[in-house]
């Protein structure tokens, strides 16, 4: 039997992935997932060893990120089975070519369409398939004041830091 906890399991590694991929905690991304667990991310489709390496390899140039999670819905399939759609808007910089200060934002609006699974008491991802709605890129110059914390891509990010 489902609860309301179920949900909030669900949602909970949704939003776990957004700060895992942002943050580039690449443990964080795996424990999203079932290892058996497949992705089809656009340019990558396969098991999520891949998928982080292709996201390691993808975001190297990537200097800020961030993934909006909304609109999600749950259908419970079973007890331990579920199908989730999530709405994502990311925006993902690039960092600046060296001697300039223009980069390219790049802000994708896209839907995981997942099926969760719990097994051994844990909801994690068991298939995923991004869809894409839009990509739009810009040249943007950042104009954050030098003296407020920034974020940082890595474990020295505020958030670890609590």
């Amino acid at each position: 039997m489902t609860t309301s906890d179920d949900r909030v399991a669900i949602e909970q590694v949704l939003y776990r992935y957004a700060r895992a991929v942002d943050r580039l905690d690449y443990d964080g991304i795996r424990d999203c997932y079932f290892p058996d667990a497949i992705d089809n991310h656009g340019g990558y489709h396969g098991p999520v060893s891949g998928l982080i390496e292709d996201i390691r390899r993808r975001h190297t140039t990537i200097d800020s990120s961030q993934h909006f999670i909304s609109n999600v819905l749950i259908d419970f399939t079973s007890d331990d089975s579920a199908e989730v759609e999530s709405y994502c808007l990311c925006y993902l910089r690039q960092a600046p070519v060296d001697g300039t200060t223009e980069q390219e934002l790049a802000i994708i609006r896209c839907r995981y369409v997942d099926r969760f699974e719990r097994r051994s008491g844990q909801w994690r991802i068991a298939d995923r398939v991004v869809v894409f709605d839009e990509f739009r890129a810009q040249a943007i110059t950042d104009s954050l004041n030098p003296g407020w914390v920034r974020s940082r891509r890595d474990g020295t990010d505020p958030v670890y830091l609590q």
